[in-house]
C-alpha cells in the first residue's frame, strides 16, 4: 500500500473512531464489549462504506445505486463468513 493510501486509511479509522465514540456516548453503551456496542460499530462501519462508495462514485461521474451498495456488501459478508469456515 502506498503511502497516500495509508495516510487516507488512517484518517478514514480516525473518523470511525470518533464517531464510533460518539455514537457510543449518544447511545448510554458503556461496556465495549457487548452486543450493543457491536452493533453500533457495525452501524458506522457500514454508515462509513456508504460514504466511501457515494463518494467514489460521484467522483466518476456514475450514479449511486444503493441496491447495488446493498449487494455488494452482502456478498463480501458471505465471503468473508466461508472464509472464515474454512
Amino acid at each position: 500500500m502506498s503511502t497516500p493510501h495509508k495516510r487516507a486509511m488512517e484518517a478514514v479509522l480516525e473518523a470511525a473512531d470518533l464517531d464510533i465514540k460518539a455514537a457510543l456516548e449518544e447511545r448510554g453503551i458503556s461496556d465495549k464489549h457487548s452486543e450493543e456496542a457491536d452493533d453500533t460499530i457495525l452501524d458506522v462501519a457500514i454508515l462509513h462504506a456508504w460514504r466511501i462508495f457515494v463518494r467514489i462514485n460521484e467522483a466518476q461521474g456514475l450514479t449511486v445505486d444503493p441496491g447495488l451498495f446493498v449487494d455488494l456488501a452482502s456478498e463480501l459478508a458471505e465471503d468473508m463468513a466461508e472464509d472464515r469456515e474454512q
